[in-house]
């Protein structure tokens, strides 16, 4: 996102929201998910408010290696489903915040995502 605005977001919602934006406009987008590494994730959808998702469990990774990938399958996935894009965001970080706790390249499992989905929710009074 960065590059592809000359732009530094860092920390900076401000230019998030602006780069966001921009690239939903420009690239004539229903929505857009951006990864912001320990920062969670940001759902744009057009005619919404921006939606930030905070990191799913500890900001502490124990290895990055394949998370990206975790969470464009299950980000995909949740949208193949039916899915809005918001939930499947959710969907997407709580998978990204499952794999990168594990060591090395690794998978989340169905029964291991179906429980996190279901304590996340609990969590939040669900």
């Amino acid at each position: 996102m960065e590059a592809l605005h000359h732009t530094a977001i860092g920390q900076n919602l401000r230019e998030l929201e602006r780069c966001g934006r921009a690239t939903l406009a420009e690239m004539k987008l229903e929505a857009l998910l951006i990864t912001r590494g320990r920062d969670g994730m940001a759902v744009f959808e057009r005619g919404q408010a921006t939606a930030l998702l905070p990191v799913h469990g500890s900001d502490q990774a124990v290895d990055v290696t394949g998370a990206g990938d975790t969470v464009l399958a299950a980000y995909t996935l949740g949208l193949a489903s039916g899915a809005s894009p918001l939930e499947a965001a959710h969907i997407a970080n709580i998978a990204g915040g499952l794999v990168v706790m594990k060591r090395g390249t690794a998978t989340v499992l169905r029964q291991e995502l179906q429980n996190a989905i279901r304590d996340a929710a609990l969590g939040a009074g669900g």
